[in-house]
């Protein structure tokens, strides 16, 4: 699924990040740890299924806006999961437009 084009001509459009929430790579920071990383994601997202996509903005300062989530973990409706991907692209393109046309 991830290697079709229309999904990785989408997810280009982003910053990737993970969230370890079972086991941390090796290599990887002790802190936080994979349970606290768990707890994060559920009072963050409300959600604790693995694998969950989340879509963000940074705000700075560490802090975020919570854009979009996927609700299903195991990716069957591939058309779904692009429409999950466009719809931020689209509304930030939208509001960037609006701006656009305010300011003349």
């Amino acid at each position: 699924m991830f290697s079709r084009p229309e999904i990785q001509e989408l997810l280009r459009k982003y910053q990737l990040v993970r969230l370890y929430t079972d086991r941390l790579p090796p290599g990887a920071p002790p802190r936080p740890s994979a349970q606290e990383n768990r707890v994060f994601q559920r009072e963050t997202f409300g959600n604790s299924q693995l694998p969950l996509y989340v879509i963000v903005k940074p705000l700075g300062d560490g802090k975020f806006k919570t854009l979009a989530i996927y609700e299903e973990g195991l990716i069957n409706d591939i058309a779904g999961f692009a429409r999950f991907l466009r719809e931020p692209i689209d509304q930030h393109q939208a509001a960037a437009a609006g701006q656009d046309t305010a300011s003349r």
